[in-house]
């Protein structure tokens, strides 16, 4: 999405959104997303209310604890994620069987009791989400229609960029060894 409309936001969001992109900015993370309702009313999508809170996943090495203490006009929920663990996320979403893919993932929601990974496997993979097998948490019993892929890029948008094309690109597990053996199955962002 276009930083400019982030950029133009008013009000309390628009305050928290530019402070957040100052804060974090200044620890070079490779990414920072916006994520939930708040992306969804970056990109026009209207909602019943405002949001209130402002879901970031924040991916780098170098972020200490104390910034996600930091007191913001809106509050702010900031998920940290390592460098080498969203590059794992896009790897399994690559190589890795359907099946096994899916264990891993919702293994991860049980193990961390959160379902950040199952999020950042629906902001990698785009809209198609879906079609590989990633089924949305429930609402009331029924499911959630929200698309779970619509996302804001403060920082890293270059390297985001590439990752999500890392990750969408399904090779499958019998591809995993050839492209071992090619050079090609890291992930390598270009500069």
């Amino acid at each position: 999405m276009d930083t400019s409309k982030a950029n133009g936001f008013q009000g309390p969001h628009g305050d928290t959104l530019n402070l957040l992109r100052h804060d974090l900015g200044r620890y070079n993370p490779r990414a920072v997303v916006v994520f939930g309702s708040m992306a969804r009313l970056l990109a026009g999508i209207e909602l019943a209310q405002p949001p209130n809170d402002i879901d970031v996943m924040v991916i780098g090495d170098l972020l200490p604890e104390t910034i996600s203490k930091r007191s913001y006009p809106v509050a702010c929920e900031l998920h940290r994620i390592r460098t080498h663990r969203m590059i794992n996320i896009a790897q399994i979403l690559r190589y890795d069987p359907r099946p096994l893919a899916l264990f891993r993932l919702y293994g991860s929601v049980l193990a961390r009791r959160h379902c950040i990974d199952v999020i950042a496997a629906c902001l990698l993979l785009g809209p198609e989400y879906r079609n590989f097998g990633i089924e949305q948490i429930e609402v009331d019993g029924r499911p959630d229609e929200r698309d779970y892929s619509i996302h804001h890029v403060l920082l890293g948008h270059r390297w985001w960029k590439q990752l999500k094309k890392y990750a969408a690109l399904r090779r499958g597990p019998l591809k995993r060894y050839s492209d071992k053996l090619a050079g090609v199955y890291e992930f390598q962002p270009r500069p």
